[in-house]
C-alpha cells in the first residue's frame, strides 16, 4: 500500500495523472432531435467528425468512411470512400474507433493496433507514425492501454501536426502527440492518466470515447456518465474537466432507449457553433419498444450558451 501511495504521488507531481477538480452539475440538454441511422445494416458507428459542415463516421467493422445526411426525421449513411485493404498495412484487422480531419484528409484510430491511420482522398492508407509503434510503448509504460478492447478510442487534430488521442478506460487518459511536418514521425508524446471523474457513473468505469476541438476548445465524450464536457488545457501537458452537458435524459427516453442499457452507447462526438452531434453504437441491440429496430442513433442537441458566452 505504501508503495502504491508513493507511486501515485510521484505520478501526480510529475504530471502523468490529471490534477483533482471539483465536479459541477452538468447542464441537461433539452433542445434536441434524435435520428435513426439508415443505409447500411449492421453498421456500428464508432467515430464522428465534421468536414466542410458535413458529418462523417466510421464503423469498427467496415472498411469505409461514410457521410451522414439528415433527411426529414431520419439520418442516412452514404459511402464517401472505400478504404484500401488493411493488408496494405500488413495487418488483417483494423477495428476503427475514431476519425478526424487533417488538411482535407482523414485520420482514423485503429484500436486493434494502437495507431493512427492517414487516409488520402483516394482511400489509400498509411500508418502514423510510419515505422514502429512508439505511441503504444510510451502510453503503456505510463500506465495506459492496459486492457484488451479498452485502448485508443477517440482522436482530434489540434493543428500544427498535433493530435490529442483518448485512451478509453481503466484507466482513461489523454495522449498528446506532436508529429513531424510530414506526419511520419512522432517528435514528442505526453501521456496523461485521468483518474478523476464526475460522479455520475452509475457504478461504471470512467471512460472517454470521443474527442473534438472547436474554436480551440476541446470537448470530450464520457459515455458511461452520459456527459459531454470541456477539457481545459492547463499548461502544455495537463487537462482538467470544465463545463459539462448531460444527454442522459435523451438516451433513457422510452422512445429511444435500447433494451440493454447496462453500458453507455455514445462513441462519436462532433461540435459546431450551434450543436453537439453524437452517434450511438448500440452493438445491434434493439430498441426497447421495438425489437425489430436495431438501428443506431444520431443525436443533434442545441448547445446552451452559458455565462454570456461560449
Amino acid at each position: 500500500m505504501k508503495l502504491w501511495i508513493t507511486l501515485l504521488t510521484l505520478l501526480v507531481t510529475t504530471g502523468l495523472i490529471a490534477q483533482p477538480f471539483k465536479p459541477v452539475e452538468p447542464v441537461q440538454l433539452s433542445d434536441y432531435q434524435v435520428y435513426p441511422i439508415n443505409g447500411l445494416d449492421q453498421i456500428e458507428p464508432s467515430g464522428l467528425t465534421l468536414k466542410n459542415d458535413t458529418l462523417y463516421t466510421v464503423g469498427d467493422k467496415h472498411r469505409a468512411i461514410f457521410r451522414l445526411d439528415i433527411q426529414d426525421d431520419e439520418a442516412w449513411l452514404y459511402k464517401e470512400m472505400t478504404l484500401a485493404s488493411e493488408r496494405d498495412l500488413g495487418v488483417s484487422v483494423l477495428d476503427l474507433e475514431g476519425i478526424t480531419t487533417v488538411n482535407g484528409d482523414f485520420v482514423l484510430v485503429s484500436e486493434a493496433h494502437h495507431r493512427l491511420i492517414h487516409v488520402d482522398n483516394l482511400g489509400q492508407l498509411r500508418w502514423l507514425p510510419a515505422q514502429g509503434n512508439d505511441l503504444y510503448r510510451s502510453a503503456f509504460a505510463a500506465g495506459l492501454l492496459q486492457l484488451h478492447n479498452a485502448g485508443l478510442e477517440g482522436v482530434t487534430y489540434l493543428g500544427e501536426q498535433r493530435f490529442l488521442v483518448a485512451a478509453e478506460r481503466q484507466p482513461r487518459g489523454l495522449i498528446t502527440l506532436q508529429f513531424s511536418e510530414d506526419l511520419t514521425e512522432i517528435v514528442s508524446q505526453h501521456n496523461l492518466i485521468m483518474l478523476n471523474s464526475r460522479q455520475y457513473l452509475h457504478g461504471r468505469h470512467p471512460d472517454m470515447t470521443g474527442l473534438y476541438v472547436h474554436r480551440k476548445q476541446v470537448y470530450a465524450l464520457q459515455r458511461n456518465a452520459y456527459v459531454i464536457h470541456e477539457l481545459i488545457a492547463v499548461g502544455n501537458r495537463q487537462y482538467q474537466e470544465g463545463r459539462a452537458w448531460s444527454y442522459e435524459d435523451i438516451v433513457r427516453d422510452p422512445k429511444y432507449a435500447y433494451s440493454d442499457m447496462q453500458y453507455g452507447h455514445a462513441e462519436g462526438l462532433a461540435v459546431d457553433d450551434e450543436f453537439f452531434y453524437l452517434v450511438l453504437d448500440n452493438n445491434r441491440i434493439p430498441n426497447a419498444k421495438n425489437p425489430n429496430d436495431k438501428r443506431p442513433l444520431l443525436i443533434v442537441a442545441k448547445r446552451p450558451v452559458l455565462h454570456g458566452g461560449d
